[in-house]
């Protein structure tokens, strides 16, 4: 199964219920790849520095955490063994330009480590503002 997936969001909605990560997350971005998730039939998911890969309809508690370049490794093991899980055979990651934001460099490595340890190809994707994407 093909994997459609992004970063969390700094932005949350803030309230005390648990919520749907789709819900929690206040993203233009995210809510982009999962319509073209939908759309194509791909499994959609979020890697969350908080929980590791995640589905866009589990339930999460509010929460504020930054994925630390200390964390890749044992986030790394988190999501190698999600992607085995879900069943996963290939994945197209969809980032913002580095540059815009220098923290998503440690969850593409994670994603990218992930993938390599289970032999899945990977593909990045860049997203911009306007939901329109080109491989990078």
């Amino acid at each position: 199964m093909e994997l459609f997936a992004t970063y969390c969001s700094a932005e949350k909605q803030i309230t005390a219920a648990d919520l749907s990560a789709l819900q929690r997350y206040d993203s233009d971005r995210i809510r982009g790849v999962h319509a073209q998730a939908k759309a194509t039939g791909a499994r959609f998911g979020i890697l969350s520095g908080q929980f590791g890969l995640i589905a866009g309809t589990q339930s999460l508690p509010w929460y504020d955490h930054l994925l630390q370049e200390d964390q890749v490794i044992s986030m790394v093991l988190t999501v190698t063994a999600t992607l085995e899980e879900w069943g996963i055979t290939s994945i197209r990651w969809f980032s913002v330009a580095f540059e815009m934001d220098p923290n998503v460099g440690r969850y593409r490595d994670v994603m990218a480590q992930a993938a390599a340890a289970s032999n899945i190809p990977f593909e990045i994707e860049l997203w911009q503002p306007a939901g329109t994407t080109h491989l990078i």
